[in-house]
């Protein structure tokens, strides 16, 4: 498996994380949020680290990856997401995000 896929699937959860927190999934979530998901036991640390597990080879082994740093920052009409995943060194980023029209 190519590491990069780490970056794909990074993209994917700040697509699934932007409709969750959009439509109220984390109502007590307190803006702006740095965190490691890995070293977290909250409801969106566990959220984050099993959608990795879901997506990735039952072959891979997991704890390769270092960190899974999640950061978000949010206002009434802007949501922006980064994860920044570290493995064998290495580190992937991903940002995205969204803008609410009321």
């Amino acid at each position: 498996m190519k590491l990069t896929v780490l970056k794909g699937i990074a993209n994917d959860l700040i697509s699934h994380l932007d409709n969750q927190i959009w439509f109220g999934y984390f109502k007590d979530l307190s803006f702006p949020v740095d965190v490691n998901v890995l070293k977290e036991q909250d409801g969106l640390s566990k959220t984050c680290v099993s959608f990795f597990k879901e997506r990735l080879p039952s072959s891979f082994d997991f704890k390769r990856i270092k960190k899974i740093n999640l950061k978000v920052g949010k206002s009434k009409t802007f949501l922006k997401i980064a994860v920044y995943v570290t493995i064998d060194e290495k580190e992937f980023v991903a940002k995205g995000g969204s803008i609410m029209n009321s």
